[in-house]
């Protein structure tokens, strides 16, 4: 059975849109229409998520075609995962911490 795949509109959070109306160069009324926002399930924006890519803290895509890079469930649910221990971890030294200080 194939793996569930994200493309990048699935795993980030896009602002509303709202509609426009607009003359293009050929003199041509032209409508953008209205978008609402959406809330991906990574609940970042697309910014963060390209920069965390460059740094290396999110996993490289695979790309499906030229520009359409894409990231398999297991990659995400693994990250996920790592991300929530790094979270933990870092909450016990802090409670480590706090407690030195007290004592």
């Amino acid at each position: 059975m194939l793996e569930h795949r994200y493309r990048v509109k699935d795993l980030v959070n896009y602002p509303e849109r709202l509609a426009k109306d607009y003359v293009d160069r050929g003199g041509r009324h032209r409508r953008l229409s209205h978008k609402p926002a959406t809330k991906g399930l990574l609940n970042i924006a697309e910014s963060t998520f390209w920069k965390m890519i460059r740094r290396g803290d999110f996993p490289e895509p695979t790309y499906l075609t030229a520009s359409m890079p894409t990231w398999a469930e297991s990659q995400i649910v693994e990250w996920l995962e790592l991300k929530e221990l790094k979270e933990l971890k870092e909450l016990k030294e802090l409670k480590e911490l706090k407690e030195l200080k007290a004592a």
